[in-house]
This record gives C-alpha cells, structure tokens and sequence, in this order.
C-alpha cells in the first residue's frame, strides 16, 4: 500500500487509508468534471466557428483545415475521456473509503480487524503515492493537524510538497491554456489580430 509503513495501529492505518481514497476520489471526479467541461466548451467552439465560417476565413488562410480538425479532435478527445472512466474510477474509491469507514467504528479484535483491512484493500485497486502525497500536505500543511501512524507522527516532506505545488499549478495552467485558446482565436479578428489573407 502506497505511502503507508506496515506497522501502527490497525485504526489509524484504516483511517489514513480511508482519507487518502478520499483524496483518489476527488481527484477522479475533478478530471471527470473538468474533462466534460472542456468538451462541451469546446463542442460550442466548433459550432461558432462553423456557422460564422465565412467571416473568419477573411482572416485564417487555413480556416477549413482547422475546423476539420478541431471538430476531429472533439471527437477523439470525447472517447478518450469516456475511456479513462473518471466517474467509475471515483465510485470505486468512494466503496472503498465507505467499507474503511465503517471497519474503522467496529469493535473487534486487532488479528479480525487486520484481516478485514487487508480483505478490503484486496478488492479494490491502490491509490497512488501523488494521493498520499496530497492527503499529508492537506491535513498537516493546508489545514493544520497532527497525524500519527501508531507512535509514529505522519509529516510530509520538502520534495512531497513540491511535487504537489508542481502537479497543482501544472494541472491549472493547462486548464486555463485550453480555455483560452478557442477565446483567443475567436477574439483576434475582432481585435484586428488576425491575418487578412483575403487582400
């Protein structure tokens, strides 16, 4: 199990590994959201720049090559989306953490405890080390608190919160940098941008 050292108390083992699929799981839904959102937004821009074609031609020498395109990679970014199954991936995280949850408050001995630990654990796919990663920089660094393993105090590291910095601002930038090109490419003619080829 990514992240987390074999010994400790079986609680609290149960409890991080709970909120670390917490964490899975909302990553997944994030990408699942912001993937349809950007086809849809994307699917608009096709649309726009098909029914006002003939005023952006003025402007793009190769206008009826990019709206070929841009329609085909509409397409194939739809069924890549659909293929990575976020909303599946995220309902299977959410079984897991609901079953963790739900051993946590149990009254049993340490030996059945562990067995029903590692039999959940089996039935369900690993989160990665980014979403251990994530779950120590929210709980100590973003909001504050003390976490144990056991006797052990959880803490997380330099490189840890700069790989979390890194794959925060690498996911928002690229987010935005797809949000603004189709803006950028309607808005240029406007702006006297564009390259009048019709001259």
């Amino acid at each position: 199990m990514a992240g987390i050292a074999p010994d400790g108390n079986v609680d609290d083992r149960i409890w991080i590994t709970s909120r670390i699929r917490m964490i899975s799981e909302r990553k997944a839904l994030r990408k699942q959201n912001y993937s349809y959102l950007l086809l849809t937004y994307y699917s608009l821009f096709v649309v726009i720049i098909s029914v006002f074609s003939q005023y952006y031609k003025s402007y793009y020498g190769l206008f009826d090559s990019i709206n070929i395109s841009a329609s085909v990679l509409v397409l194939a970014a739809s069924l890549v989306v659909s293929g990575f199954r976020f909303e599946a991936t995220a309902s299977i995280f959410r079984d897991c953490y609901l079953g963790l949850q739900k051993l946590h408050g149990d009254d049993l001995s340490f030996e059945e405890k562990q067995k029903r630990y590692m039999d959940i654990l089996s039935k369900y796919p690993n989160h990665s080390d980014n979403d251990y990663y994530d779950m120590l920089i929210n709980h100590t660094l973003l909001e504050g608190k003390k976490l144990k393993n056991g006797e052990t105090e959880l803490s997380y590291t330099k490189f840890m919160a700069f790989s979390y910095l890194y794959r925060s601002l690498f996911f928002y930038l690229i987010v935005i940098v797809l949000f603004v090109l189709p803006v950028a490419f309607l808005c240029a003619p406007l702006l006297g941008l564009g390259v009048d080829v019709a001259k």
